[in-house]
């Protein structure tokens, strides 16, 4: 082994990740509202900074200097920051041509930014090249394989070569897939953006097979894996399987034994380590027996087990939704919009059998409480475990889901009010618990309603709720009913009735007022044991007055009043010899 050979062996592999900081650069610099002239202006300023902090920066004379070369052997990463940065600015400098050609009839434009693209694929190639030469991690020399491809395939698009565009995208395309489909579970940022080079070059790749009079009538993964037969990739392929461990047949078997139908939908476990701790999940549940055991303490103590195992599911998958969500704000794509949607499912899928059976254990512990309150704010619980059922993704879209809710809702509102009631009932308050009993009894009318209009629950439902379960409560809320009214005759059996007393004391002979009877001397006064005669009616009693009626300003200005001067002109008409006699409206 050469000296060369071993200090390269001892230096520690260069890597960067080159998507994400094309990305960085791209979003932060103009390519967000496409202003690719402020991008190139970056990127210009960039490769000058880069070329003085790696001392490759040329004297300003009038003489033709021949341009510094790279070190042999060099281990900073900077050198291959450098050809990205000059690959960026001619690749931005052609998409400025490009954008100006197409409002002008100038053909020479479409001449510079073909020879722009050519200088990118030039810049793009020494990347690869450099990144074989070097010592570089594995990652990082197919990114920039995949990279180089892409820019050589846009020149190839440019240039109408469509069956050189079609392999070098369709290269580029396997290795971000790849990418992709690996990283999904470790690092979703890098799986956004592998996503995302993947959006950018699918239009091109079916137009090249619209070109190539490929089939277009279907959809880019089986047009893809169409053209992959047809264009041999089994040296990538290898490339990949030794780079990254997986290969795409593991893969697909793995995706498979992770993909169960819930609710009539396929569920996708595409992280391993979620997928292992919902199948240890699946397994404690599957391991709950009730059928030994009548003690509601060990019941409840062995719900306890089920609650932790999907308690730790619950806090992983919230951790990776929140990941996806911050990679998908920051890089957005088709597939990775599919793939956070896939994960919301999973969320749900976790999240409801944890509520589910929590709900479970808390029917189970109401048997072991004593105290009514205790009882009273388990349902609470119960009650606000649904609702949050009901707000989980993907649940309001999906009507017979929705329709076990409320159905659920309601049944467990009528045994909450049964509760109360009872409650009520032994605190001799009849009334308010006749008026619980009414409540109870609407509620489960109205789960009755739901229920004969729904489909019924799924086979997998955690709860459900029978037409037994409706008969067995609408029996208990009748019963309690009937002992409420017993218990309230009782009660009121051995007392007289009020009514009854009050009439008794009401005396017929009903004596006048002081003030009505002025000229009779009051014997009461002097007379000892007997009442003090009334002065005054208190509060006096209604009589009639004379008012103005309600709303009589508002009516009068309906009503039509004869005018001054059609008297006048009716009392002009009568004859002088009727007004002599007095008649005829004179005076």
């Amino acid at each position: 082994m050469s000296t060369a050979e071993s200090i390269c062996v001892d230096k520690k592999p260069m890597s960067f990740d080159l998507l994400q900081l094309i990305n960085e650069a791209r979003m932060q610099y103009g390519l967000r509202h496409h202003d690719y002239q402020r991008y190139r202006e970056h990127c210009t300023r960039r490769v000058h900074r880069l070329r003085q902090m790696l001392s490759l920066t040329e004297p300003n004379s009038k003489k033709v200097n021949k341009k510094k070369e790279l070190p042999e052997q060099f281990d900073d990463v900077r050198y291959l920051h450098l050809f990205v940065y000059e690959t960026e600015r001619a690749w931005a400098y052609s998409m400025e041509l490009k954008q100006e050609s197409t409002n002008s009839l100038d053909t020479r434009k479409r001449h510079h930014l073909t020879k722009r693209l050519k200088r990118a694929v030039e810049s793009a190639k020494q990347l690869y090249v450099h990144c074989e030469q070097q010592v570089v991690d594995p990652r990082t020399l197919l990114y920039a394989k995949a990279y180089a491809a892409t820019i050589q395939g846009y020149l190839d698009f440019e240039q109408q070569q469509w069956s050189a565009c079609l392999a070098s995208l369709l290269e580029a395309r396997t290795i971000y897939d790849r990418f992709a489909t690996t990283s999904h579970s470790t690092n979703p940022q890098q799986a956004s953006l592998a996503y995302a080079a993947i959006d950018d070059m699918d239009a091109n790749l079916r137009f090249c097979a619209y070109k190539l009079q490929c089939p277009t009538d279907q959809d880019m993964d089986t047009l893809i894996a169409s053209l992959k037969k047809q264009h041999s990739l089994d040296a990538l392929e290898s490339q990949l399987t030794s780079t990254l461990g997986v290969s795409p047949a593991t893969t697909q078997d793995g995706r498979a034994n992770n993909t169960f139908l819930w609710r009539y939908e396929p569920l996708t476990l595409t992280q391993p380590a979620l997928a292992d701790a919902v199948h240890h999940a699946r397994d404690v549940t599957g391991s709950l027996d009730l059928s030994n055991t009548d003690d509601d303490k060990q019941v409840v103590e062995r719900y306890d087990a089920v609650l932790s195992a999907w308690a730790d599911v619950e806090k992983r998958v919230k951790k990776l939704v929140k990941e996806d969500k911050e990679a998908a704000a920051k890089v957005a794509s088709t597939k990775s919009s599919k793939a956070s949607e896939q994960m919301a499912w999973v969320q749900t899928f976790v999240t409801y059998h944890y509520y589910a059976y929590t709900i479970q254990r808390n029917k189970a512990l109401l048997s072991t409480l004593e105290k009514t309150q205790h009882r009273i704010k388990l349902w609470d619980d119960i009650l606000k475990q649904v609702g949050y059922i009901q707000d989980l993704t993907g649940v309001k879209e999906r009507h017979a889901f929705e329709s076990e809710l409320d159905i659920l809702t309601g049944f467990f509102k009528a045994q909450r009010c049964l509760l109360v009631a009872v409650a009520y009932v032994d605190s001799q308050m009849m009334p308010e618990a006749l008026a619980l009993y009414q409540r109870a009894q609407t509620h489960l009318v109205q789960t009755k309603q739901l229920l004969q209009q729904s489909r019924g629950f799924d086979d997998e439902a955690v709860l459900k709720v029978t037409p037994q379960d409706l008969q067995s409560l609408e029996i208990s809320i009748q019963s309690g009913i009937w002992k409420a009214q017993a218990q309230w005759y009782l009660h009121h059996d051995d007392q007289p009735d009020s009514t009854e007393k009050e009439v008794a004391s009401i005396d017929d002979n009903e004596v006048e007022t002081l003030i009505q009877r002025l000229d009779t001397y009051p014997t009461s006064l002097t007379t000892p044991g007997q009442k003090v005669p009334r002065l005054i009616n208190f509060p006096p009693k209604f009589q009639p007055a004379p008012c103005k009626p309600f709303y009589f300003d508002l009516a009068a200005n309906h009503i039509r009043y004869p005018e001054a001067l059609q008297e006048r002109a009716s009392a002009e008409k009568g004859s002088g010899l009727w007004k002599f006699f007095g008649f005829g409206g004179a005076n």
